[in-house]
């Protein structure tokens, strides 16, 4: 191992186990917030939040987008640009996002505001504070649009520490909102949206100035931009855009079409489960963050077997990950959930358990998709992406239409997410010299055992025990260790494992100092 390649693997670590202190953190403040928030504001007004939230979510995808190509296009110019030609692509940066922010709030408040009174099954005398919740989401988007090329420009230089304790600060402040607007009179749901403006403010803000403290390049100059990138990124994150929107469609598409058949009670059990779901996939995406940047870097400098060694290792962590989630919550989803909200909405644990699986298959394939990003010829891959993601819409209002149950919606999506999947391998075939045959032997075979292995002995026990406190207790914790004890011995090679083991060991000497 050369000493370059061993320097960017300890940057991994390093980075990753930042990371991970952050989301271990976020996601035990995130749980207690959303334990709050539904005890503030009911589960009427949750459900109102969350459709609100798909409609701006529309948007918020778009924000990811925008954020991804400016972060691509940063990490490239910081693999190989003077620092006057990064300053130049920052500010190109900068423009887009405003350029972009205007058209995206513009269209927001004409299709936004249309459906939401026009379109959306909400009580009609939640209206006024639903359209107070849509404008400070529009407010929001717009804000955190034009703070991406700051928050890209962190994630470019791997800046993890400063990333992890800021997601830190923004859990604690949104759990400190829950528990202002708990012991307040009013209307809640139109105070939280007030708040969430007000932090989102704060945020940028610190971003803004991080960025300029931190990095030279930071200097935003209204005149200073190249037009041929400025269309090379329109373009990259327009097709990047472009793949997204099936996305958009099959999910916060489904919550519009979840609140039209069912009502607003189903979207607060969705919301339930995307609040658990969106914890567990910040905890094992922050492979995906991490490995990100040198699997650009290593692109960008032509080390292309480096960087789908990186991509490939990235995959089978991230499949591994998830499972250590997916057993024991699948198996003890009900009493999971009364633990944790008392008395959740109906549907939930279902909801839960197969939104685990939609992750799976989501989160699958996000490092191959950075694999593509890094190559930048995105146009035919995201051709192929939006026509099949695309399905997941039409066919979930068809069954919906047909009477099918509200959870039907969950096959589609897993379904046509496997197939996407298999687009991903078919396109990095043709970008590069990607063998699927190493691929399934080093990274997709291992997986498959560990999944049918995994299931074992928790189930087991859900046979052989009554469902109740006792057994969650005793399947937890059993589940959690058989799981990981797969992952380790059946999913990790000797020298994967050697090297996770190493590092436990290094955690903890540090830990002890």
């Amino acid at each position: 191992m050369s000493p370059n390649t061993l320097k960017n693997n300890k940057r991994i670590a390093r980075n990753t186990l930042a990371l991970y202190f952050r989301t271990f953190i976020t996601m035990l403040v995130g749980l207690y917030t959303g334990r709050v928030m539904l005890q503030a504001l009911g589960i009427e007004n949750y459900g109102i939040n969350n459709v609100v939230g798909c409609i701006v979510g529309f948007s918020g995808i778009l924000t990811g987008s925008m954020g991804q190509g400016v972060s691509r296009f940063m990490t490239f110019s910081l693999g190989k640009d003077t620092l006057e030609r990064q300053k130049v692509v920052f500010s190109t940066c900068v423009n887009a996002q405003i350029i972009i922010a205007i058209i995206v709030c513009l269209m927001l408040e004409v299709v936004g505001v249309w459906f939401l009174n026009y379109e959306a099954n909400i009580p009609e005398r939640r209206m006024v504070a639903a359209n107070w919740v849509l404008q400070c989401s529009i407010f929001s988007l717009g804000i955190g649009l034009i703070n991406s090329p700051f928050s890209g420009l962190i994630v470019a230089h791997e800046h993890m520490g400063i990333y992890a304790y800021m997601s830190i600060a923004d859990v604690i402040l949104r759990l400190s909102m829950c528990f202002a607007i708990l012991y307040y009179g009013g209307d809640r749901l139109i105070l939280l949206s007030l708040l969430g403006v007000l932090e989102g403010i704060g945020m940028t803000l610190f971003y803004n100035w991080y960025s300029r403290r931190c990095f030279q390049e930071a200097r935003y100059h209204f005149k200073s931009f190249d037009k041929a990138l400025y269309k090379e990124m329109i373009s990259f994150s327009g097709w990047n855009l472009f793949g997204n929107s099936a996305w958009i469609f099959s999910t916060q598409g489904v919550n519009m079409l979840i609140n039209v058949f069912f009502g607003v009670a189903f979207n607060a059990a969705r919301g339930i489960a995307v609040t658990v779901n969106g914890a567990v996939q910040s905890f094992v995406g922050n492979f995906t963050v991490s490995f990100t940047p040198q699997i650009t870097k290593s692109y960008a400098a032509g080390d292309i077997d480096y960087a789908v060694g990186l991509a490939t290792r990235g995959t089978k962590f991230t499949w591994l990950l998830m499972y250590v989630f997916i057993v024991p919550v699948c198996c003890e989803a009900d009493i999971l959930l009364k633990l944790w909200l008392g008395t959740p909405p109906e549907w939930s644990a279902v909801f839960l358990r197969f939104a685990m699986f939609e992750s799976l298959a989501v989160q699958f394939g996000q490092t191959l998709l950075n694999l593509i990003r890094a190559d930048g010829r995105v146009k035919k891959y995201n051709l192929m992406v939006t026509a099949f993601a695309a399905l997941v819409f039409p066919l979930t209002w068809f069954l919906y239409h047909l009477g099918a149950p509200v959870w039907s919606t969950y096959v589609i999506f897993i379904v046509v997410y496997g197939f996407l999947n298999i687009i991903r391998f078919i396109t990095l075939r043709r970008l590069m010299d990607f063998s699927t045959r190493r691929f399934l032997n080093d990274c997709l075979w291992p997986c498959i055992i560990v999944s049918f292995t995994s299931f074992i002995i928790p189930l087991v026990l859900c046979y052989c025990m009554k469902p109740g406190v006792i057994r969650f207790l005793i399947n937890v914790p059993i589940a959690v260790l058989w799981t990981t004890l797969c992952c380790t011995y059946l999913g990790l090679t000797k020298h994967e494992r050697e090297f996770f083991i190493a590092k436990v060991k290094d955690v903890l000497v540090k830990i002890r100092r």
